[in-house]
């Protein structure tokens, strides 16, 4: 039997539900803790101190989101020293002894210091704190973390409650590391001890608490409630801004700031030279974790209102024409529109919020093709010894106004003067008649400095949530080009060092948030053209976000219910090349010019033309390929798992080789492209695996099973008439309030979670 809700007690070994012996941690349940892997949790904190300000002071789009970033580098100080401390208390001993005493001999100097029992709580103490602000920062970057950290900071909390058991951030700490059965998140985790801190804490420090019990509300699937507190959360936090109002020293150190940014972006001044921003004005995350957590739970609730919308429709509609409808069915199709509204309704909210989460990361188009092509021109030419690019083109003519006469100079490509043009004013205006007809025999496209030298234009900075309005940047690059399909339906590897320009600010969850994005649209019923738009645009981000070289790569449930949907809605969307390569990020220069000749799918092609697969081989390949993937699902705990997910692999497998899920997989593959499968070159020995670049991933193959999320979706688009005959609300045409942005707009009016506001459509 499970325990009940109140109880406070852990969770014993024998008490586990069947299947489930592990006891571990409650916070090793977390979700998303595959986003914040990567060399930050082995990274010295003096390099990652320094790596985050000079991420922070380089011109925008930033390599990674600096709230982020400054809290990671502070969640990872704060357990390594927690960390540090609890094995201090556990040992009982000094540092001194700790860190080895020796004689003048060499030799150990005898048994260290003994610590007190005072001064033992007091270190526990001190490391609960430090753990308490690690998680209320980032409770899934501060989770993996203390994964990495000893295990003796999991016992620390536990300690200071025995003898202060009121401390909140004890009972914060405690909940996390308490240990409970695994895989038995929902049962065995109370929300008692989280509404005893919420209540116990001041209004402005409510925010962290309310996210977390938000998330354990998600694992208990009490959507309303956990979209409620995630409100309250965003509601705290922005009153909590606007109550600490930068002053006017502030805003004169802002300014300072700024202007050192420039100059280093001129190139006056490096990174080093401008000043380290306190702990207290560095930027926070936690604005951004609560928006996209609040979307996730708005577009579930969409989700789960899909099959009561549909149930039944179309039995109700053939009805409707032949007239044999009666109050029951009347009755029936009102709870349908009344399901329908919610479903618009909530999505509505979720692309709000994901809209106001991406809105934070900063895209950049990257310079015109003309300007890198001329950069490399003259690159090239240097390289090669070439003279003729100096500081000022050519026998350029310059005019140069003086107080009493004009000069005219010409310079030669040393840069020395060869013609002195000066006199009568007659001759003056001749060579200035001459300088209209010769002074830019050729346009150069770039703007020039005081010392001649051409300056590197700025590119265009947008923010990323501007590429899904209704009116994208123009000087976007086009994607997916035709060379770009064209190679890829070749299976061709397509060598971007040079041509990939675009950048975009990496954040550990972009890459679900874009996906969620689409689900979000897929049940608005955007039309397939703008979806079609918005999943071009989403796949541009997706293969640029890069996190090095602080984070790896994550696994993304949205993207892999994405693919789903495409595949169970036979691409609606009419896409020509398959989302995993769409996505797929540019390879690296040496595989683009070696590798990728000889290998790839091509020389799987030719492999499988060598020997044609009998309907027997196909089914028993599939078979085994289903079981090895099935036996490294980490959600396979039992038989009865074992046996659903070999049987959703192989229903999949066939389907894929039916063509029924249109052109998402390779076609001279029944599985998911995966560029580490050993190749054989052409003579006939085995080459090597390609180079990956940093933010490679293969999130495809992570989530093989179909989610209840992307059953609906898919049913949604299926089934769902784009209109049920009612009319649409119109908005109040009133203006905006002066001083609200898009995020306040969100965070405001939401505290009611109906779906009847002004800004929800009726039934259509």
């Amino acid at each position: 039997m499970a325990k009940k809700k109140g109880s406070k007690e852990p969770a014993q070994p024998d008490a586990a539900p069947a299947g489930s012996s592990l006891i571990i941690c409650r916070n090793k349940h977390w979700r998303y803790i595959s986003s914040f892997h990567g060399p930050w949790l082995q990274l010295p904190p003096e390099i990652l101190d320094s790596l985050a300000h000079q991420n922070y002071t380089m011109p925008a789009p930033r390599l990674v989101d600096p709230a982020v970033f400054y809290d990671v580098v502070k969640i990872r100080k704060a357990v390594d020293e927690a960390a540090q401390d609890s094995v201090r208390a556990s040992t009982g001993i000094s540092n001194t002894a700790m860190s080895g005493r020796m004689d003048y001999f060499g030799a150990g100097g005898g048994p260290g210091s003994q610590l007190s029992k005072e001064r033992i709580f007091k270190i526990r103490q001190k490391a609960v704190k430090l753990l308490s602000k690690a998680f209320t920062l980032d409770e899934v970057a501060a989770s993996v973390a203390t994964m990495q950290a000893t295990s003796t900071v999991e016992d620390v909390a536990q300690h200071v409650l025995k003898r202060e058991p009121n401390s909140t951030d004890a009972k914060y700490v405690h909940f996390f590391h308490e240990k409970i059965p695994s895989r038995a998140m929902e049962q065995y985790t109370p929300l008692e001890p989280l509404n005893e801190i919420i209540t116990a804490l001041p209004t402005e420090h409510q925010a962290a608490p309310l996210r977390t019990r938000a998330l354990v509300q998600i694992f208990k699937h009490q959507w309303e409630g956990a979209a409620i507190d995630l409100t309250l959360a965003l509601r705290i936090v922005e009153e909590t801004k606007r109550a600490h109002k930068p002053n006017q020293q502030q805003l004169e150190l802002a300014s300072k700031m700024k202007e050192e940014q420039e100059a280093w972006q001129k190139g006056y001044k490096d990174w080093r030279s401008v000043p380290q921003l306190k702990e207290e004005d560095q930027p926070r995350s936690l604005e951004m974790q609560l928006l996209f957590n609040r979307a996730g739970v708005y577009l579930t609730m969409a989700c789960q209102s899909v099959h009561t919308a549909l149930d039944g429709l179309k039995e109700y509609q053939a009805a409707q024409e032949k007239g044999e409808t009666n109050g029951v069915d009347a009755k029936a199709q009102a709870v349908r529109l009344e399901a329908r509204k919610k479903v618009k309704g909530y999505a509505k909210r979720a692309l709000k919020d994901y809209t106001a989460f991406i809105s934070h990361f900063d895209y950049t188009p990257g310079l015109p093709f003309e300007i890198t092509n001329e950069i490399m021109r003259r690159v090239y030419d240097l390289a090669n010894g070439n003279k003729t690019q100096t500081p000022m083109p050519k026998n350029r003519t310059i005019a140069m106004n003086g107080d009493d006469k004009k000069r005219v100079i010409e310079l030669d490509g040393d840069g020395e003067e060869i013609t002195n043009s000066s006199g009568d004013e007659k001759e003056a205006n001749n060579s200035a008649s001459a300088l209209q007809k010769y002074q830019k025999p050729k346009s150069d496209p770039f703007e020039r400095g005081e010392d001649g030298w051409p300056r590197f234009p700025s590119p265009k900075i947008h923010p990323a949530s501007a590429l899904f309005a209704e009116k994208p940047p123009s000087d976007l690059p086009v994607f997916p080009s035709s060379e770009t399909e064209e190679a890829m339906r070749n299976n061709e590897t397509i060598h971007e060092a040079f041509g990939s320009r675009e950048a975009v600010t990496y954040h550990p969850l972009l890459t679900d948030a874009l996906h969620s994005l689409l689900l979000a649209h897929a049940l608005v019923q955007t039309s397939p053209t703008e979806l079609l738009r918005h999943a071009h645009n989403a796949a541009r981000l997706a293969r640029i976000a890069d996190g090095y070289p602080i984070f790896q790569a994550a696994r993304s449930p949205a993207r892999a219910d994405w693919i789903e949907v495409l595949r169970r809605a036979n691409n609606w969307l009419g896409l020509s090349i398959p989302w995993q390569k769409l996505c797929a990020p540019a390879p690296l220069p040496d595989a683009a010019g070696g590798w990728a000749k000889d290998s790839g799918s091509g020389a799987l092609t030719k492999r499988r033309e060598c020997k044609e697969e009998t309907p027997e081989q196909k089914r028993e390949r599939i078979k085994q390929e289903s079981i090895i993937d099935a036996l490294s699902d980490d959600r396979v705990v039992d038989e009865d798992s074992f046996q659903k997910a070999v049987r959703a692999r192989e229903r999949r497998a066939m389907e894929d080789e039916q063509g029924i899920s249109g052109p998402l997989k390779d076609k001279d593959s029944n599985t998911t492209s995966n560029s580490d499968s050993p190749v054989s070159s052409p003579n006939g020995e085995a080459a090597p695996p390609p180079p990956k670049r940093w933010a490679q991933d293969e999130n495809g193959k992570e989530y093989p099973i179909s989610t209840d999320r992307a059953e609906a979706i898919a049913r949604w688009i299926k089934e769902s008439p784009l209109s049920m005959g009612g009319k649409k609300k119109k908005r109040p045409a009133g203006k905006r309030k002066p001083g609200t942005n898009g995020v306040h707009e969100v965070t405001e009016a939401t505290g009611s979670l109906g779906v009847g506001g002004d800004d929800e459509e009726g039934p259509d």
